[in-house]
């Protein structure tokens, strides 16, 4: 059976045209086949397409958002590791985290980060050694420099380390400042350390303070002792209140200036009447040395070929030095009468206290009928030195 090309319609094969379109028969039977049909269901592969795309993008998807949430999960798990330390667990799940997302700038971030916190551990190793040294300034320097290094970052991670360098810093601190306190500090050090020790903090810091203010108050007091003992009232008293400034209150030097106000004030009394005493005496002496420096010893009168010799000694009583000695002298005769007066000059020319000096004069031709001549010292003049 034979059918048209064009519409399908049953036909002979001794026909030339279609009886039911009219339109010319192919001349070879073989084409005269039914066509087939066109499908009622077109739409099916479109739709079949589009769920094939969509079953694409889905599992792209699904597996974009698998890959996501695994990268947070390492995420996650590597920033509980790193808050409780465990950086090189941190630092290994990060790096997963990055093979299932590459494009993850916290991880990035929080990787960067780890790598510094992990030089800074080292650093914290390397401090101790430093200061078992007593190397205090080549720990503070390190310190400093990882300071600088993390504040680049912040977020939780950063604060924690933060505190883990101020907490070595503070032992830097308290161990440098018992590192002064043993090496025999003077007072002005042991103050600036009271100082010091304030800024830190530490559990050990009161106890190391306490132990500074008593040994800086030991100190004030024996040296206050020292200059009061020498009589050094206002020093010892400006040492003492020096240190009541920087300590609390410490009754053993309240005391002790109390003591050295008393002694001021009875060894300032006690001046006053040494002062007095002496002022009384340092007239007496003056009094003496310019009314009574001389004591006669003797004055004789000899006669020699015509000749009257006097000569005579006296002594020096006075305090200090005494020069120019000048005699006066006189001759009288047995009614008391005047023969004749002289001046002499004493020698030595200067006299010491206690010093005997000689005076002499001969007188030539005089009359010799007087008798029983007597030399009197009429006067005794001096200088003082």
């Amino acid at each position: 059976m034979s059918f048209c090309p064009n519409c399908g319609g049953q036909v002979q094969d001794i026909e030339t045209f279609c009886v039911s379109c009219g339109k010319k028969l192919p001349e070879d039977i073989k084409k005269r086949i039914l066509p087939v049909k066109p499908s009622k269901k077109w739409w099916f592969l479109p739709a079949l397409s589009l769920i094939i795309a969509c079953s694409v993008v889905g599992s792209a998807y699904f597996f974009t958002n698998y890959q996501s949430n695994k990268a947070l999960s390492y995420y996650d798990e590597a920033t509980e590791m790193a808050l409780i330390g465990d950086y090189d667990q941190a630092k290994a799940l990060l790096e997963q985290a990055l093979e299932y997302k590459e494009n993850f700038p916290a991880a990035e971030e929080v990787l960067a980060f780890l790598n510094v916190a992990t030089e800074i551990e080292q650093n914290f190793d390397q401090i101790t050694k430093l200061m078992e040294e007593n190397k205090f300034t080549e720990a503070f320097n390190i310190i400093r420099q990882s300071e600088d290094d993390i504040q680049k970052f912040t977020g939780d991670l950063t604060d924690q380390i933060m505190e883990q360098n101020i907490a070595v810093k503070n032992q830097i601190l308290l161990k440098q400042a018992t590192y002064k306190l043993n090496n025999n500090p003077t007072t002005d050090e042991l103050k600036a350390l009271i100082w010091e020790i304030e800024d830190i903090t530490h559990d050990q810091a009161a106890k190391l303070q306490q132990e500074v203010q008593q040994k800086l108050v030991s100190m004030t007091y024996q040296e206050a002792t020292a200059l009061l003992e020498d009589f050094q009232f206002s020093q010892a008293i400006r040492v003492i209140e020096d240190t009541l400034k920087v300590v609390e209150s410490s009754e053993q030097l309240e005391s002790l200036k109390t003591t050295v106000n008393k002694e001021k004030t009875a060894f300032e009394s006690a001046q006053e009447q040494r002062i007095e005493q002496a002022l009384s005496a340092f007239e007496d002496e003056q009094e003496l040395n310019e009314s009574h420096a001389i004591e006669l010893i003797d004055i004789q009168l000899k006669e020699e070929k015509g000749d009257w010799i006097i000569t005579g000694q006296l002594k020096s009583v006075a305090t200090v030095p005494i020069h120019s000695i000048l005699v006066s002298y006189s001759v009288k005769d047995k009614e008391d009468n005047t023969v004749l007066e002289n001046d002499v000059y004493v020698f030595p020319e200067t006299l010491y206290p206690d010093e005997v000096g000689n005076f002499e004069f001969t007188h030539f031709d005089v009359d010799t009928e007087y008798e029983r001549l007597k030399p009197k010292v009429e006067e005794i003049t001096w200088y003082l030195e």
